[in-house]
């Protein structure tokens, strides 16, 4: 499985809008009123964002989520510390409290800052993008999840999960195996939907070469007296 990112990463991007909201207040920070809807709507984004750009089922995720850790298998053990509902808000709020403090030093409106953002989001795009056009090419049956389940029961006799959680670890493994298989296919047919026109008086090859080194002459020995 990919490496999880910081729950920060998914959260970036989050605007501090207030809108019309009858929910409770949790607390208000400056003057950022963190409410049960806000807070439940981005804990809802966050777990769909780490769905698509994880590849992962987000009912598989929520089923890993609601598992005590020590049942969770060791890689996807980050997840289920990071978006227990008690850590996730701790890095919600403290994501609010740095953009507010950002903003008031005027650290968002900086030109250098606004184009690491600009990238970030293009990123995010072409990942969620990717994630979801690989998503619909994949498909695993009952039968080859329990076909999964056997295989890894043989290649580890430690391995003792219940028939349903082995079938939850066993579809979310085959989902990364197909995932590889199926990625290059999805970024090649995206290649083909874009019409190229290369500039041919422009050496692209020649721009992007590594600049070699100039090698400074060797010093000249002292002459023997």
């Amino acid at each position: 499985m990919k490496k999880i990112l910081p729950l920060f990463v998914f959260l970036a991007s989050f605007a501090l809008v207030q809108c019309s909201d009858s929910s409770p207040v949790i607390e208000t920070l400056d003057n950022h009123k963190i409410t049960v809807k806000d807070f439940e709507a981005a804990y809802d984004t966050a777990l769909d964002s780490i769905s698509r750009l994880q590849n992962i089922e987000k009912k598989t995720l929520l089923e890993f989520i609601e598992k005590d850790i020590n049942e969770v298998p060791p890689n996807f053990q980050d997840l289920n510390y990071q978006l227990q509902k008690k850590n996730f808000y701790q890095t919600y709020r403290q994501m609010i409290m740095t953009r507010l403090v950002a903003e008031k030093n005027g650290f968002i409106s900086r030109p250098d800052v606004a184009e690491v953002i600009k990238q970030v989001e293009m990123q995010t795009i072409a990942q969620m993008y990717v994630s979801e056009q690989v998503e619909k090419k994949i498909q695993i049956t009952e039968e080859q999840a329990l076909a999964e389940c056997e295989r890894m029961r043989k290649l580890d006799r430690n391995f003792n999960l219940t028939i349903d959680k082995c079938k939850t670890f066993a579809k979310a493994q085959l989902k990364q195996m197909q995932t590889r298989e199926y990625l290059p296919l999805v970024v090649e047919r995206i290649k083909e939907e874009v019409s190229i026109k290369r500039n041919e008086k422009f050496d692209l090859d020649a721009y992007l070469a590594p600049k070699k080194k100039v090698e400074e002459p060797a010093p000249t020995p002292a002459p023997n007296n």
